[in-house]
């Protein structure tokens, strides 16, 4: 019976609790066991070790499947408001009942799973999330001011840009009888914004869902009684002398910048909470993700965090942005503040030749440019996706059935500069959540085969 408590005690404990009873010989032994698992992480790249790292992340996204599905399928919401739903949405289709009002509520769905689902995917990744606002928020925004502009009116589907689709924005057969191009000046600038508003609002919403597992890896790993190594480190920062780092080394003036912006959004998050979250949240903050790690770590009410980031982000935040790209984006807006530009920065600036431009005049020349390339590249390829209305993968699956095809599909799909860029970020965010996932499951096998150890040696006492 003895023997029972003793094996349940050690079960109930904590590692380092385990590891401080362990006699000096064993915790070196231990130690270099945990540094020996920590290098075999290091070495989980997809550049290091491709099968590994692949191998790892199949067998977490597998578990993760299996587990979220479980979860899925016992929550009371699937049992009774999802799965009738589901049932009801295949009984109109097997019938052909209400075909209109369904294809409006598909539409509508895709339609808020692709925007919120983009901004989920913008703020996910820990510092290594994919520029979903760049890459297709901001461009959707041009498109919209683009369309205006050609029909001259606000009556096209915006809903249409979508999930990588070429298709155009189609202006409709009415049109204004002094001609697009006069309606498009008597559309306000708020005409366009109340309409790219919506879209955008669902992306900031998905930016606000994104800080989620943060604060919840965070908030679950303090109530469990463990550590957040972020949150140390930034304690041990804010407790440090000036020019000592928190490990006892001289840092440099930038490392040294970091720690004081750390340490004040530290003191700031812990002295105003709600209000403190909501204001760091207001505007386009690239450390946020340690926001959600600092308010999980001091347990903050989910409600309170969540409120905060998504009124910062998916109100104060987009409402913001969105007004600065529709009034870059908005012919007539755009030419009033260049030629306020022009008049107010100097026409020569040092070190800085732009062929008889002044500064405002060769950005002028720049930004116009690039909307003239956007706007023909959205033209080139609407027109491809009319005359090809194909699904994706049967323009692949065609193209790849010859020599000839595949030859026709790399001249046709030869990436601008600009387009190298964004496949260069998608594949870098990709490349990142693989990497992340595999280290992930490998630390927590670590773990587990850490602990396993501890115990043997505990037992050998």
């Amino acid at each position: 019976m003895e023997d029972d408590d003793v094996s349940i005690t050690r079960q109930q404990s904590t590692l380092p609790e385990l590891i401080s009873h362990l006699s000096p010989e064993q915790q070196q032994r231990v130690e270099q066991l945990r540094a020996q698992l920590n290098e075999g992480r290091a070495r989980l790249t997809l550049f290091r070790s491709p099968l590994r790292t692949l191998a790892a992340f199949a067998a977490s996204a597998a578990s993760s499947a299996a587990s979220g599905a479980a979860w899925l399928a016992s929550h009371p919401a699937t049992l009774f408001l999802l799965a009738p739903l589901l049932l009801f949405y295949a009984f109109l289709k097997a019938s052909g009942g209400l075909a209109e009002e369904v294809r409006e509520a598909e539409l509508w769905l895709q339609y808020v799973v692709w925007w919120v689902g983009l901004g989920v995917l913008s703020s996910i990744g820990l510092g290594t999330g994919m520029h979903s606002g760049l890459l297709f928020l901001f461009p959707h925004m041009l498109k919209v001011c683009l369309a205006a502009e050609r029909c001259g009116h606000l009556r096209f589907d915006a809903r249409a840009d979508m999930w990588w689709s070429s298709e155009g924005f189609h202006c409709g057969e009415e049109g204004a009888a002094d001609g697009p191009a006069a309606a498009a000046a008597a559309l306000g600038f708020w005409d366009i914004y109340k309409k790219v508003i919506p879209t955008a609002v669902l992306w900031g919403a998905g930016t606000a869902l994104g800080e989620i597992p943060p604060y919840a890896i965070s908030y679950h790993a303090a109530k469990a009684g463990k550590r957040s190594a972020e949150v140390e480190a930034m304690l041990g920062v804010r407790d440090a002398s000036g020019g000592a780092s928190a490990s006892g080394g001289r840092a440099g003036p930038l490392t040294l910048l970091v720690n004081r912006m750390k340490t004040w959004m530290l003191n700031f998050i812990q002295s105003h909470g709600f209000w403190g979250i909501l204001l760091l949240a207001a505007y386009p903050n690239a450390a946020f993700d340690l926001c959600g790690i600092c308010c999980g770590h001091f347990q903050m009410p989910f409600w309170e965090f969540f409120g905060a980031t998504l009124i910062g982000k998916g109100a104060i935040k987009i409402a913001g942005q969105t007004a600065f790209f529709v009034a870059l984006f908005r012919e007539q807006t755009r030419e009033r503040v260049f030629d306020a530009l022009e008049r107010i920065v100097p026409d020569v600036l040092p070190f800085l030749h732009l062929n008889g431009l002044t500064p405002a005049q060769a950005a002028h020349q720049l930004v116009n440019t690039r909307i003239r390339e956007f706007q023909a590249g959205v033209a080139r390829r609407a027109a491809a996706q009319a005359a090809d209305p194909r699904w994706l993968h049967q323009k692949a699956l065609s193209a790849l059935s010859s020599w000839d095809g595949v030859r026709g599909a790399l001249a046709a799909t030869r990436p601008t500069p600009w387009g190298a860029v964004v496949l260069l970020m998608i594949g870098s965010f990709v490349r990142s959540v693989i990497e992340q996932f595999a280290q992930g499951y490998v630390a927590e096998r670590d773990r587990r085969l850490l602990h396993a150890e501890v115990e043997r040696l505990s037992k050998q006492q």
